[in-house]
């Protein structure tokens, strides 16, 4: 199979739009653990959602954690808006930025914190990231038989 065809790029794969609302959803849990809000289910699931749990106030921690947050947050953002304009660096940085909460979340389920929710979306981001689909629509290239 040969990839010869260009398409316009206006057309989104099921998987893109998958990516996207896991990202637009991995920016919303960064903000609700960034803002760190609380007082109803709903924003407790966000916070929990969070690659990286809330840190105590005052602790060393709490500034590399509100770092390494803004980091993931602008990264997603960027992912988002990458995506949609059919960038091939978007999957680039989508692939890298899953690939580094995933081993965030392994370090915090080692260390007895798991982020289940992190894990689950990530883990379903990279899969769609990997599909044929999703790759080829990025390039503006269609797959001929």
């Amino acid at each position: 199979m040969t990839l010869s065809r260009r398409i316009p790029k206006t057309r989104y794969p099921l998987g893109i739009v998958v990516i996207v609302v896991l990202t637009a959803t991995r920016c919303a849990t960064l903000i609700a653990s960034l803002l760190d809000v609380r007082d109803s289910p709903l924003a407790d699931w966000l916070r929990d959602g969070s690659p990286l749990p809330q840190p105590a106030t005052g602790s060393d921690f709490e500034v590399i954690a509100r770092i390494l947050i803004v980091g993931l947050l602008i990264a997603s953002v960027l992912i988002v808006v990458g995506l949609l304009a059919h960038k091939e660096w978007a999957w680039a940085l989508a692939i890298v930025s899953s690939g580094l909460i995933l081993a965030i979340d392994l370090g915090w389920w080692w260390a007895g914190e798991p982020r289940y929710g992190s894990m689950l979306m990530n883990s379903v981001a990279v899969f769609y990231l990997n599909q044929r689909d999703v790759r080829t629509a990025l390039r503006g290239m269609v797959p001929t038989s």
